[in-house]
């Protein structure tokens, strides 16, 4: 049996059984995806690594711990990016650098975060990907000293306490299966929790990636050929849009030898195939959600890269190659006024939804500082 069961290996999760596993806990973390970190995702499409979740990691006095530390560890690097905005429909405003925070990405895709967080757990022995929550269940009738958590192969995972580090709605399925149990005591409690689950809302969000040929390389139009993005707060289909393989063209001066060495390879792995730009482009919430169901998603995806090509470049509008991704829970848009929930002593919930009685602005933030407070209430 485990000390402690975290199921979800986003960065909530991650940094909870981080915490604990520092605190001498044994700690399993289990994730229905073959990958860490949620939506601190990359892809490789055409031998071309590509971040489609989180975009870059930007400074901030919450996270600065952390970013230090990945900085320090050579997980991040700072992004030589050109910023811009469309606050009125048509009209591109650069942000002066003065008034944009420092902005970090990492050279190896942002999953390379997750796998550092995870770095001290081990694949099939204290890290199970793979392997999907669908119930959880005290041990015995009488009392809630440990769980039994039930996964969609039919493996069985038992610990005294448990984190449960997913999306509010998928929380809530899971604690169903809890509330099925039908013990007496519990019962106002789990409902209670369900209910407060229930009420967090998200926004969605589809992510196209696209790698275009290289004569496109230095016909951007308005935009800064060496590294840019567009934060769209005018138009009703793109929200964000960014030169993804400007992460990797190189680093900051000062580089030590072996930085530059992986660097070099980098470019070298990607530069076999798609040589020109890749973009990434990021919807719009009330657009995503007109399609967020859809079987088909590639008539979004037109949509996005004509509104892009409108707005940048003709080019835009017919890419070499693209895909489409969906993410059904992208950015929180009512969360939980704390920053975690306790449902019993040993069996908490938290993440990204969890945004405390002074939100943070953004998702990343209320992420971090609730897998902190997960940990810490399962220290206990």
């Amino acid at each position: 049996m485990w000390d402690v069961a975290v199921i979800g290996a986003g960065l909530s999760g991650l940094i909870c059984a981080r915490e604990l596993s520092k605190a001498g806990q044994r700690v399993c973390i289990l994730d229905k995806s073959r990958g860490l970190g949620g939506r601190i995702a990359t892809r490789r499409a055409h031998q071309v690594r590509i971040d489609h979740g989180l975009r870059y990691w930007q400074s901030s006095a919450v996270l600065a711990p952390l970013i230090d530390e990945l900085l320090s560890e050579h997980i991040l690097k700072p992004w030589a990016v050109t910023a811009y905005e469309i606050l009125q429909r048509e009209v591109i405003t650069q942000v002066s650098p003065d008034e944009q925070a420092p902005i970090y990405v990492s050279p190896e895709g942002m999953s390379a975060v997750g796998k550092y967080l995870a770095k001290d757990f081990s694949r099939d022995q204290n890290l199970l990907l793979e392997h999907r929550a669908i119930a959880i269940d005290p041990l015995t009738k009488e009392s809630a000293d440990g769980w039994r958590i039930e996964c969609e192969g039919g493996q069985i995972i038992t610990a005294k306490k448990c984190a449960i580090a997913i999306p509010a709605a998928q929380a809530a399925h899971l604690l169903k299966t809890y509330a099925a149990d039908s013990r007496s005591d519990p019962a106002a409690v789990i409902s209670q929790a369900i209910q407060s689950l229930k009420a967090v809302d998200y926004w969605p969000s589809l992510t196209v990636m696209a790698g275009y040929d290289e004569q496109y390389s230095h016909e951007m139009g308005e935009l800064d050929p060496n590294g840019w993005m567009v934060t769209d707060k005018a138009g009703t289909s793109t929200e964000w849009i960014g030169l993804d393989n400007s992460k990797r063209n190189g680093f900051q001066k000062g580089q030590s030898q072996a930085d530059q060495s992986q660097a070099d390879q980098s470019q070298a792995d990607q530069s076999q195939q798609t040589k020109g730009p890749v973009i990434v482009i990021h919807a719009q919430g009330n657009f995503a959600q007109r399609y967020i169901d859809a079987t088909d998603l590639q008539p979004a995806a037109s949509v996005l890269l004509r509104a892009s090509a409108r707005k940048f470049s003709a080019w835009m509008a017919q890419p070499d190659w693209f895909q489409i991704h969906r993410w059904r829970y992208a950015f929180v848009n009512m969360g939980y006024g704390e920053t975690a929930l306790e449902i019993e002593p040993s069996l908490v919930c938290g993440g990204d939804w969890c945004v405390g009685s002074a939100p943070p602005t953004r998702n990343l933030e209320a992420a971090y500082l609730s897998g902190l407070a997960m940990a810490k209430k399962l220290e206990k």
